[in-house]
């Protein structure tokens, strides 16, 4: 069961935990026909001379569903090659959740759910998580800084009172601003979602946010 509600700007969704899902597509976030759904962790896109699109999307976050692990790295790397553990929210098969700032999901145990993107609840990481200004393995110095901008921003958390998984959307939200909207609602832990021009949010068959991009998945409920 899930409720969808809206408060002033901010829709928000109040999903059990045990319901979070992941559904792979590789396609338009608009033309995705499921009835609810929401932007998952980061993606990138590879050349892809056989897709209609010409290009294929891929997850760089962590991504697991029913207990089948679909991705296991996080977005960056440092200029040694090391992963930067990320946030990652985890439902548990007991129902319990977690966020934790994780390279390798193989660690935990019992996961049903899993989805990476950045630590906002109860502190944001960004630069612990690597979302800064660096050198990469490369040598090149590249801002990765910018998913802290002013934006439409999709975020999830865990509100232990209600016992609820919330996900919220909003625009013109930079991070911090992504965080107070979790408290507001309840939460005492959570991350940011992949925002901007890949936020999507559909509830029972209406778009609250909608896009064109090419997701490699989304998010879903039962």
């Amino acid at each position: 069961m899930y409720r969808y509600y809206r408060v002033a700007a901010t829709h928000v969704v109040e999903v059990d935990p045990l319901d979070l899902r992941v559904s792979v597509h590789d396609m338009a976030a608009n033309r995705i026909p499921l009835k609810s759904f929401v932007t998952p962790g980061y993606i990138t896109w590879d050349k892809d001379v056989k897709s209609s699109t010409g290009k294929k999307s891929r997850p760089i976050s962590i991504l697991v569903s029913q207990g089948k692990v679909l991705c296991n790295r996080q977005p960056h790397v440092d200029d040694k090659g090391v992963m930067f553990p990320a946030g990652t929210l985890i439902v548990y098969n007991d129902g319990t959740v977690a966020v934790k700032s994780i390279a390798d999901i193989t660690t935990e145990h019992n996961v049903r759910f899993a989805v990476g993107g950045c630590s906002i609840l109860p502190k944001i990481r960004m630069k612990e998580e690597g979302f800064s200004i660096r050198r990469c393995l490369d040598g090149k110095i590249r801002d990765f800084s910018d998913i802290g901008r002013a934006t439409q921003r999709p975020v999830i958390g865990y509100n232990p009172a209600s016992n609820k998984i919330i996900i919220a959307v909003r625009a013109d939200s930079n991070i911090a601003r992504g965080m107070q909207t979790l408290i507001n609602l309840g939460c005492t832990m959570g991350i940011t979602l992949d925002g901007g021009g890949s936020t999507v949010l559909k509830v029972d068959g209406q778009f609250k946010v909608s896009t064109a991009r090419q997701l490699y998945s989304v998010i879903t409920w039962a």
